[in-house]
């Protein structure tokens, strides 16, 4: 079936390319001897989860508890859920899952582990955690230093919880605009790390694991010593942003949106079949030229505008209507 075929909008892989980014990043970690653990929330496919642990992934990463729900249904072990998780509800889906898994999660505060350790306790029960740090990203997490230190100490107190090290996620990594600003980040991201395991360890608490990283900032991480595992994720199928942010080619993009121009309304203006749901809502620049919600490398063109169901392409270019082209689900786009 060719894909001109193909109702839209749909999402396109690129196998080779997707291969390609899997085993370059499995070699950057193998390389800098840390383990590789996966974020899966760009995919949140088992498959491409599956290609990943071939290739030398040692485990996962979810987001949330559905995606690590749906990861060991398909028989992946070793997760890491890298965030809080808080409620009754939740707490009853994570020990049910604890069951069938080897499950680990974030905590950042003595209220969120306290709350773990007890619905543990009940169900007698113990589980894996992580203290997330705040490395500069100001989300979730625990500062460094004597604040994370202070938290792990509380943690120790609590029986049914086994504290595994340290973790963080440098999203700031993302307002970077220079190769030189990024590696910054990145290395600070690793340095700051390392550096609160240290402090954690001369004071009798053991860190196994102290694991960093993102798609741009995994080189520069990976690269510290004590830093002993990265977690990108975007990396296996690439898009606009980390081609903006030097992590990888415009051919290493492995995934793009199908969509169909579905008016021309204006010698100016094309519509396409492509919207908020198919697209981004975040713009981003295409390697400092015009920003957009997606980039048609055929007409060097991008989707100006988006509503739920409609992309909108506003330039100096007359299109045909019904005309197929590629577009990114993700930033501005690549063919």
């Amino acid at each position: 079936m060719h894909f001109q075929q193909f109702d839209t909008p749909a999402l396109l892989i690129d196998l080779d390319r997707l291969e390609a980014n899997i085993t370059r990043m499995a070699a950057l970690a193998k390389r800098h001897g840390v383990k590789l653990q996966p974020h899966t929330k760009t995919h949140k496919c088992a498959e491409i989860t599956k290609m990943q642990i071939v290739a030398g992934a040692t485990g996962i990463t979810c987001a949330k508890l559905g995606e690590a729900e749906v990861m060991t249904a398909a028989g992946l072990d070793d997760i890491l859920i890298a965030n809080e998780i808080i409620g009754e509800p939740k707490f009853k889906r994570l020990l049910d899952l604890s069951n069938k898994a080897n499950i680990c999660v974030a905590v950042d505060s003595v209220f969120g582990a306290k709350s773990l350790n007890d619905a543990l306790t009940q169900a007698k029960q113990t589980l894996d955690v992580v203290i997330e740090i705040n490395c500069g990203q100001n989300r979730a997490g625990v500062l460094p230093g004597e604040a994370a230190l202070q938290l792990a100490k509380e943690i120790a107190q609590f029986k049914q919880l086994h504290l595994r090290g340290l973790m963080t996620h440098g999203g700031h990594v993302y307002n970077e605009t220079t190769l030189e600003g990024i590696a910054k980040v990145g290395r600070e991201e690793g340095r700051v790390m390392v550096e609160t395991a240290e402090l954690l360890r001369r004071n009798s608490i053991p860190v196994e694991t102290v694991s960093v990283g993102s798609t741009p900032a995994a080189q520069y991480c990976a690269a510290v010593p004590g830093v002993t595992e990265i977690r990108p994720g975007t990396y296996v199928f690439c898009d606009l942003t980390q081609v903006d942010l030097f992590a990888c080619e415009l051919e290493d993009c492995a995934l793009t949106v199908l969509a169909t121009v579905i008016s021309c309304p204006a010698k100016n203006r094309a519509v396409i079949d492509a919207g908020k749901k198919a697209l981004t809502s975040d713009p981003r620049g295409r390697s400092g030229k015009d920003g957009g919600h997606g980039w048609i490398l055929e007409k060097q063109v991008a989707i100006t505008r988006l509503s739920e169901e409609h992309g909108v392409i506003e330039s100096g270019l007359i299109l045909k209507s019904a005309k197929k082209c590629a577009l990114s689900p993700i930033t501005p786009a690549w063919w």
